[in-house]
């Protein structure tokens, strides 16, 4: 079983060893920071993926290769970087927090670049997409007893730390108060669609014949703790995004024994969480069947954004909102004001004004229309379950960014910009392939042609000249 993860070891070590350890990071990040609060703590997963970028752009120069590989979204994402630059020195902005936020916005979009080139084959993402679902899987059975354990347990006696996690109930329609679980994660809500985004990751790659079987029902069985979590997260968007991911897996592969599978995988773990909480979960999610609610939960990130807009069409500058600012950072400028902002597109109207609203739309849509481009190149070969996975997961992380902010969040962020590079480079690979077969052919083919041409325009002799022989 573990051949699959093995083999991020062999090629590349320098690059994959601090990728694996930022990822691992990711995943129990919050109970670092909440109980060893530090400079450090705070930016240790940057520090392994800087660790990792270092290696792999030392890496590209050693072999005389261009820094940047060419890819239809790295112009974009460059004008992007440029954008965000010049917002971060917006004047009424204390640089640090510029900074801060520049890192925000633009630091873990490069690990599109860098998964685009260090993938080498289908192999490789496998491995990446089951470390994830591993560590959500152990995240959720970990949720599942903080919820057991109570709300007392999980938040230590610390200023910050319950700053960070001041949302951590729900009032359910009746007047009940409920506790929300974040597991390891900052917030009840980056750990729901943590749990929603992995779900659907187990569920697609467990349809791949390359795996063992052991892995395909290890896959499918994690499906239910992960759906437990996500029920006792109170998180009515992950829901939201689980229907999504099952609407584009309907739309790729219409197979009903698949979604009979996943209807009873995923009501079972919906079962467990309701049960837990004596029902008082499924009053919260009932609460979906109100369009109105839903509507009034897209457009209220978007209305404090229009509204900052009017005040300032070209925007506030970086950092306005808050985001990717470490809450120590903030006591440092006790007379710098953020302005509350909920969704990254609702936060990119308020520090980047229209400017940055239509080059967010502008890159995400780039993103999105190239992997699933990818997908269709992918379809009928052995990497299409893994390429299915990543772009229902794309698509699923992308509708977050109009409630929440997915993008800017730790590990989701690289997450997605990580495997939206790779399944473009696995679609690159195909391509490389089928030339190759072509090539082989023509080959063989051509030289045939070329001597059937060359009988052909020889002259035809004379019947008398061969009699004279």
């Amino acid at each position: 079983m573990w051949r699959e993860l093995a083999v991020l070891g062999r090629h590349e070590k320098l690059v994959h060893l601090p990728l694996v350890g930022a990822i691992l990071i990711g995943f129990v990040l919050a109970p670092i920071k909440d109980r060893y609060p530090s400079p450090v703590s705070y930016f240790l997963f940057d520090l392994f993926f800087a660790l990792a970028l270092f290696f792999w752009a030392t890496m590209r120069i050693r072999r005389g290769r261009a820094l940047l590989p060419k890819t239809p979204v790295t112009h974009v994402l460059l004008v992007f970087y440029v954008l965000c630059a010049v917002y971060a020195l917006f004047p009424g902005i204390p640089l640090p927090i510029g900074l801060a936020a520049f890192r925000g916005w633009c630091f873990f979009s490069l690990a599109y670049l860098l998964g685009y080139d260090i993938t080498r084959s289908g192999r490789h993402v496998r491995a990446y997409l089951l470390l994830v679902i591993l560590l959500a899987m152990l995240t959720g059975v970990y949720g599942i007893y903080q919820y057991v354990a109570g709300v007392e347990s999980a938040i230590p006696d610390d200023e910050l730390a319950v700053e960070r996690h001041r949302f951590a109930t729900y009032v359910t329609p009746t007047g009940e108060v409920e506790f929300r679980i974040f597991s390891t994660f900052v917030s009840a809500g980056a750990f729901g669609s943590m749990m929603a985004y992995a779900s659907a990751l187990a569920l697609i790659l467990s349809l791949n014949r390359e795996l063992v079987p052991p892995w395909r029902f290890l896959l499918r069985l994690g499906i239910v703790p992960m759906m437990t979590s996500l029920v006792l997260t109170g998180t009515r968007a992950a829901l939201i995004m689980i229907l999504i991911g099952l609407i584009l897996l309907w739309q790729h592969r219409r197979s009903m024994r698949v979604y009979l599978a996943a209807a009873t995988l995923i009501s079972l773990g919906v079962r467990v969480g309701i049960d837990l909480t004596e029902g008082r979960a499924a009053e919260r999610f009932a609460s979906l069947a109100d369009i109105g609610l839903i509507l009034g939960r897209i457009s209220n990130p978007l209305r404090a954004g229009f509204q900052a807009l009017l005040e300032a069409p070209w925007g506030h500058g970086l950092g306005r909102t808050g985001h990717g600012v470490p809450f120590f950072m903030g006591r440092w400028y006790p007379t710098f004001h953020p302005i509350f902002a909920d969704g990254d597109f609702g936060r990119i109207l308020v520090e980047m004004g229209v400017l940055g609203f239509v080059m967010l739309v502008l890159l995400l849509g780039t993103a999105l229309r190239s992997a699933w481009r990818a997908l269709q190149r992918l379809r009928g070969t052995p990497d299409e379950e893994a390429a299915l996975a990543i772009v229902c997961g794309a698509f699923m992380i992308g509708a977050g960014t109009l409630v929440g902010s997915p993008l800017l969040s730790i590990p989701h962020g690289m997450l997605w910009w990580f495997f939206l590079g790779a399944v473009l480079k696995l679609a690159d690979l195909e391509r490389r392939r089928q030339r190759a077969w072509w090539h082989a052919w023509s080959e063989v083919l051509v030289p045939v042609g070329e001597a059937t041409r060359i009988v052909s325009r020889r002259p035809a002799r004379h019947p008398w000249s061969a009699r004279g022989r």
